[in-house]
C-alpha cells in the first residue's frame, strides 16, 4: 500500500515538472507571432520610404534637366557672345581703316587743296557732263566713306549692346543654376536622411529575424524537451500499472495463505478436543496447539528520477593717345583665355574679338603690336599656333599675359586661362620660345 502511494507521488511529481516547459512552448508561438508583426511593420515602413526616396529622385533628376538645359543656353549664349566679339573685331579694324581713309583725303585737301582737286579735274574733264560727273564723283566719294564710317561705328555700338544683353542673360542663367544646384543639394540631403532611416528600418528587421529564428531553435529544443518528457510520463504510468496490478496478485496470495492456516488451525483444535474426550483419566491433558503463518511480502520499489532541465533564454544583440579702355569692364566669357587676359590687364581692349583678332584690334586703338617680348605685354597666338606643349585653337587662336622675359635664352614665362586648363580662370603658368610671336605693349 505504502509503495502504490510512492508510485502515485512519483507519476504526480512528473506531470507536474513538465507543466512550465508546455506552457514555455506555447509562449514561443506568441513570441514568433510578435517577431512576425514586428517583421511585417518594418516592411510598411520601408516601402513607404522608398516611394519618398523615388520621388526624391525623380525630383532630382527634373532639377538636373533644369540645370542641364541652363548649361546648353549658357553654352550658346557663350558662343553667340564670341561671334560678336568677332563680329565687333572685324568692325574696328574696318573703321580704322576707313578713318585712315578719311585723314588721308582730308589731308591730301589741307596740302593740295580741294578746290585744285576740283580744278583737276575740270581740267583733265573731256566735256562739261565729264566735268560735272568727276565733280560730283568726289563728292560722293566723300560723303560714302563719312556715311559708311558712321554706319560702321552704329553697327558696333548696336553689336556691343547685344553683347552686353547676353552677358545679363548669362548672369541671370548663372544665378537660376545656382539656386537649382541649391535645391538639389537640399533634395539630395533628404534623400540622404531617408536613405539612413530605410537602413534602420532594414537593420531592425534583421534583428527581428535574427530573433525570430532564434526564437523558432528555441522552440523547437522545447519541443523535443516537452516530448522527452511526454515519454517519461508514459513510461511512468506503465511502471505505475504494473506495481499496482503486482500489488493486487500478492495481496491475493496473502489472502489465500492467511485463509489456510486458518482452516489448518480449525482442524487441529478439532482433533486435540476429540484426544481430550478419549483420555479423560490421565492426570494432565496435553494441549498442543500449532498454527504456524508465514506470510512472505516482497516489495520492490523503482523510482527514476529525472531532472527536467529548463530552457535558458538566449540574449540579443590707361593711356594717352591709345584708347583707354581699363575702366569699360570685363564683356569677355568667364573661363576663356581673353576674359582672363582682359582680368590680369586692365588696359586691354573690351571688344578686342576672339585671341587671334587681337593684335590687329590693339592696333586700331592706338596699342604698339610687333614680334619684340616683354614683361607686362600681351602675347597673341594665331589659330592653330604653337602654344609651348599644345596648339592654339584653329578658329579663335590664343592669348596669354607675359609675367617674365628671359633674353638669355628668349624665352617667355606666360599666365593663362581658357576652358582646357585644370583652373579655366587661371592663372596657369607656362615657359615657352619667344620667337614667331606678336606682343601688344601697355
Amino acid at each position: 500500500m505504502k509503495k502504490s502511494i510512492i508510485a502515485a507521488l512519483l507519476v504526480c511529481s512528473f506531470a507536474v515538472s513538465a507543466v512550465p516547459s508546455i506552457a514555455l512552448a506555447d509562449n514561443y508561438d506568441q513570441q514568433i507571432q510578435e517577431k512576425d508583426q514586428k517583421i511585417s511593420d518594418l516592411q510598411g515602413k520601408q516601402s513607404e520610404v522608398q516611394v519618398q526616396i523615388d520621388e526624391l529622385t525623380n525630383e532630382i533628376a527634373t532639377v538636373s534637366g533644369k540645370v542641364k538645359d541652363l548649361e546648353a543656353k549658357q553654352d550658346q549664349l557663350n558662343k553667340d557672345t564670341m561671334k560678336l566679339q568677332d563680329k565687333i573685331a572685324i568692325l574696328k579694324v574696318r573703321i580704322a581703316k576707313r578713318n585712315e581713309i578719311i585723314k588721308n583725303q582730308a589731308r591730301d585737301t589741307q596740302v593740295k587743296g580741294q578746290a585744285t582737286s576740283y580744278v583737276s579735274a575740270v581740267l583733265e574733264a573731256d566735256s562739261l557732263s565729264d566735268v560735272i560727273g568727276r565733280v560730283q564723283a568726289m563728292s560722293t566719294i566723300v560723303k560714302a566713306n563719312q556715311s559708311l564710317m558712321e554706319q560702321q561705328k552704329a553697327d558696333e555700338k548696336a553689336v556691343e549692346e547685344k553683347v552686353k544683353d547676353n552677358e545679363a542673360k548669362v548672369a541671370e542663367i548663372q544665378a537660376n543654376q545656382k539656386e537649382l544646384e541649391a535645391q538639389k543639394n537640399t533634395i539630395a540631403n533628404k534623400q540622404a536622411e531617408l536613405n539612413v532611416v530605410k537602413a534602420n528600418y532594414a537593420a531592425e528587421q534583421a534583428t527581428a529575424e535574427q530573433d525570430k529564428a532564434k526564437l523558432k531553435k528555441q522552440q523547437q529544443a522545447a519541443k523535443a524537451e516537452q516530448a522527452r518528457i511526454l515519454k517519461q510520463q508514459q513510461a511512468a504510468e506503465k511502471a505505475r500499472k504494473a506495481e499496482e496490478a503486482r500489488q493486487a496478485k500478492e495481496a491475493a496470495k496473502a489472502q489465500k495463505a492467511f485463509e489456510a492456516s486458518q482452516a489448518k488451525a480449525a482442524a487441529e483444535a478439532e482433533k486435540a478436543a476429540a484426544e481430550a474426550d478419549k483420555t479423560t483419566t490421565s492426570s494432565s491433558t496435553e494441549e498442543s496447539t500449532s498454527s504456524e503463518t508465514q506470510a512472505d511480502t516482497t516489495t520492490s520499489s523503482t523510482k527514476d528520477d529525472t531532472d527536467t532541465p529548463t530552457p535558458t533564454p538566449v540574449p540579443t544583440p590707361s593711356t594717352g593717345g591709345k584708347v583707354d579702355h581699363t575702366g569699360s569692364g570685363n564683356m569677355y566669357a568667364v573661363g576663356q583665355c581673353t576674359w582672363y587676359v582682359k582680368n590680369v590687364a586692365p588696359w586691354a581692349g573690351t571688344y578686342w574679338g576672339n585671341g587671334c583678332q587681337w593684335g590687329a584690334s590693339a592696333a586700331a586703338d592706338g596699342f604698339q603690336v610687333d614680334g619684340t617680348p616683354a614683361a607686362g605685354s600681351i602675347v597673341v597666338f594665331a589659330q592653330g599656333q604653337s602654344v609651348g606643349t599644345w596648339n592654339a585653337d584653329p578658329a579663335y587662336g590664343h592669348v596669354a599675359y607675359v609675367q617674365s622675359y628671359n633674353a638669355s635664352n628668349n624665352t617667355i614665362t606666360i599666365t593663362q586661362g581658357g576652358m582646357g586648363f585644370p583652373t579655366p580662370t587661371g592663372p596657369n603658368t607656362a615657359t615657352l620660345s619667344a620667337a614667331g610671336l606678336q606682343y601688344i605693349h601697355p
